[in-house]
């Protein structure tokens, strides 16, 4: 495909956009995956088929031919000659029907031989429960074992990528499309202010910023003091930008789908992602790129003087997240990847234009910066099984599912999460429509998703 930058620098080299800048040697995922499905069937015939065949024991039992009737013991006391009558009309008639039934039963060139030996031999296959057991748990184990020590598990969960996605120039147009977007923001919070206030003349007097967080955070507030401190903190400078979206780890950021960027704004950013991202993350990650879902993307600003310089230790709320570098006029900043394991970690401060692909788990932060405004477009991608707005299949593979260990923990605790959300929505929903009903579900909401 041909590129679309003004640089020099290319994009389309080949059939993997980005291959000429590869400094490690990917995971040829389809290969792998085959190795992995001819694994597990040697180990399921091995411990299932061949190891029961030697490890079981065979032993011989000798069986006789024709019933036999013990004979009367009397130990000395008198016998009583009805019971013996009784007893020995019973042997006759045993005698007789297993006589009978063995002659059934046997071949006819046995039935005229009187040599036949009146006791026969069977060999029994014996195969214990306690080996069966040891056995199946071993295959198990090591099908485990196999799948979560192969490239298509490891790779994606321990690798941070670098890959190249816009142009300085292209960078320069985003900014500004932000800045653009917060100035919209600006002048509508200013006139829903305005509204409010001739509404309330009690609160004009009032100094926002004084206000107690226990004021506007306790379920008895006021809504329309809420109301107002929210509206307040979007005109604080740097005015228009949010700074309080994400709860637990805020960032001073902007929206693509809820914040006033222009639909032609969202066309052009959305051709860029889906032409130049997402044939990396499929060829970096072994993803289809049709189930790679962006449920988030948003500008974020780091200011060194006002607003926020830095975001501490996280991880993000997704599958995949990843992050452009959008400017350099600035100092400080980057990004550390910590490990868990040793406690060790590592600092990428990437070029301009250039993304940082990772895996949402990996614990991360945001390096302050110390002179100047950081820019960043940032991403959370979703993978989905199926496209949550037309519920049809997204071609996900199962490998990139269920039976990738890094990508089934995300879908473990987002169902946790979903969950927890749903039990607490239907609680205070009590006697409404909603109660009984546990659709409140990320895969159902999908109002503010937009696809990478």
């Amino acid at each position: 495909m041909p590129s679309e930058a003004a640089s020099p620098m290319t994009f389309y080299s080949s059939w993997f956009p980005g291959e000429e800048y590869l400094a490690v040697n990917l995971p040829g995922y389809d290969r792998e995956r085959r190795q992995i499905v001819c694994s597990i069937i040697v180990v399921v015939i091995l411990f299932i088929f061949v190891l029961p065949f030697f490890l079981a024991t065979s032993t011989k039992t000798t069986t006789s031919s024709t019933g036999s009737c013990p004979s009367p013991k009397n130990n000395g006391e008198p016998t009583n000659n009805n019971d013996v009558q009784t007893s020995s009309k019973r042997c006759n008639s045993k005698r007789r029907k297993g006589k009978k039934d063995k002659l059934e039963k046997q071949p006819q060139s046995t039935l005229h031989h009187p040599g036949n030996p009146a006791n026969e031999e069977e060999t029994v296959v014996e195969f214990s429960a306690a080996t069966s057991n040891v056995l199946t748990l071993l295959c198990i184990l090591i099908i485990l074992a196999t799948l979560f020590f192969s490239n298509n598990n490891l790779f994606p969960a321990r690798t941070v990528l670098i890959a190249p996605v816009f142009t300085r120039e292209e960078c320069r147009k985003l900014i500004g499309m932000a800045h653009a977007a917060a100035r919209r923001n600006a002048e509508e919070v200013r006139r829903e202010t305005d509204s409010l206030l001739l509404k309330h003349p009690e609160f004009m007097d009032l100094e926002l910023a004084e206000w107690d967080d226990k004021d506007v955070s306790s379920v008895d507030a006021d809504p329309h003091k809420v109301k107002l401190r929210k509206l307040d903190s979007m005109l604080r400078e740097p005015a228009g930008w949010t700074k309080d979206r994400h709860n637990h780890y805020p960032t001073t950021d902007l929206n693509l789908v809820t914040d006033p960027f222009t639909p032609e704004d969202r066309a052009w950013l959305a051709n860029k992602l889906n032409a130049r991202l997402a044939p990396v993350v499929e060829r970096s990650f072994g993803i289809f790129r049709g189930s790679i879902r962006a449920n988030d993307i948003f500008v974020v600003r780091y200011d060194a003087t006002k607003g926020q310089p830095y975001l501490r230790k996280h991880t993000d709320s997704s599958h995949l997240s990843f992050n452009v570098l959008l400017n350099d006029e600035f100092e400080g900043g980057g990004t550390r990847f910590h490990s868990r394991q040793d406690k060790s970690y590592v600092d990428i401060r990437p070029d301009v234009g250039e993304a940082l692909i990772s895996h949402s788990q990996i614990l991360h932060e945001g390096l302050a910066t110390t002179n100047g405004t950081r820019y960043i477009l940032v991403g959370f991608d979703s993978i989905d099984e199926k496209d949550p707005l037309t519920g049809e299949a997204t071609n996900l593979s199962i490998f990139s599912s269920w039976l990738n260990f890094s990508w089934m923990q995300v879908r473990f605790k987002e169902g946790f999460q979903d969950s927890r959300k749903s039990r607490s929505r239907i609680m205070n929903n009590v006697g409404d429509e909603l109660k009984g009903n546990w659709k409140y579900s990320r895969y159902a909401m999908v109002s503010e998703h937009v696809a990478l």
